[in-house]
């Protein structure tokens, strides 16, 4: 059946053979992706919390390390922590925007291949209805019935594989794009968070050293968790 209706549809089913093979790829692509890059934004808070306000630095730089864009970006912060305000924004924003063009790449030509793959639809409606119905085609007079009825049933069915391809490819742009808006939203959160544990840290005599590092109080780990991470 299937079958059927995609050579019924035209030529224009052969580029939007194309294009859905390209859109699926980019999903699965984009998917992997994701999910190798996924990073749990409130446990990194949790974890990086006692450890960068009980000035533990080697252990937070240790933690962060793993593979994730706010352990990336949180590493280039201590790293950096020394440096001069201006100096680590600076570096910060950067590492922060190339962790999140890993997550961004390609994104832009599933939107691409959702209008495409539209458009090329549509085109193909209006061939088909162009070309059964020109004014040689209808010179004898009327059209019969099941003859009109058959030609706008094949002119539909490019429009139809078109959406097909559309629909998935808008949905996934959508939801890929939503996360990458969270994780810059969240990477902005973290960054002030490291300032404001990195100046609780400087206070030398708010607490006590041990073994050469000062130990956050266990009341610090209960400060409440801001929305977005848990």
């Amino acid at each position: 059946m299937l079958v059927d209706m995609f050579y019924r549809g035209g030529l224009v089913m052969i580029p939007l053979l194309a294009v859905s093979v390209l859109g699926l790829a980019l999903i699965l692509d984009r998917a992997v992706m994701f999910v190798y890059w996924f990073q749990g934004f409130g446990g990194v808070i949790r974890a990086l919390r006692p450890m960068v306000v009980g000035g533990a630095w080697e252990q937070a730089e240790h933690y962060c390390r793993r593979r994730g864009p706010f352990t990336h970006v949180a590493l280039t912060f201590l790293q950096h922590r020394d440096q001069s305000a201006k100096v680590r924004d600076d570096v910060v924003r950067r590492e922060g925007t190339i962790a999140l063009s890993y997550l961004e790449n390609r994104l832009r030509w599933l939107a691409t291949v959702a209008q495409v793959s539209t458009l090329l639809g549509l085109l193909g409606t209006f061939y088909f209805m162009i070309y059964r119905f020109h004014p040689d085609a209808t010179a004898s007079g009327q059209i019969p019935q099941a003859d009109f009825f058959a030609a706008i049933w094949e002119s539909f069915l490019s429009t139809m594989f078109g959406l097909v391809v559309a629909i998935p490819c808008t949905a996934a742009y959508q939801i890929f794009e939503g996360r990458v808006d969270a994780v810059a939203r969240d990477l902005g959160i973290l960054v002030s968070y490291l300032e404001e544990w990195q100046r609780l840290a400087d206070k030398g005599d708010a607490l006590p050293l041990v073994h050469g590092e000062r130990r956050v109080p266990a009341d610090v780990t209960k400060i409440p968790v801001r929305h977005g991470e848990a």
